[in-house]
């Protein structure tokens, strides 16, 4: 059983409420990006709060991922994700 302190479940509520707060257009991108981490990591990964936050900034940013296939879309949201992270 998950045990959350009341900071860890306001942040959740606040990243729960930004995605569903979204434009279609950034959803979408949202979406996009999740679903790289999901191929990457699993079905887990959907739970961890890195990742979300990621994916909902980057949803914002002006950048578009390359479309030439899956692995290069996984292999540039890892380093994008990377480089965030280490920011």
């Amino acid at each position: 059983m998950l045990r959350f302190t009341l900071v860890q479940r306001e942040e959740v509520t606040t990243i729960l409420t930004t995605i569903r707060e979204m434009e279609p257009h950034t959803k979408k991108r949202y979406n996009f990006a999740m679903s790289a981490f999901v191929r990457m990591h699993g079905h887990s990964v959907i739970h961890n709060h890195d990742i979300k936050q990621f994916c909902i900034e980057w949803s914002n940013w002006e950048v578009n991922a390359p479309l030439e296939g899956l692995d290069e879309v996984d292999q540039f949201m890892y380093y994008e994700y990377k480089n965030w992270r280490g920011r």
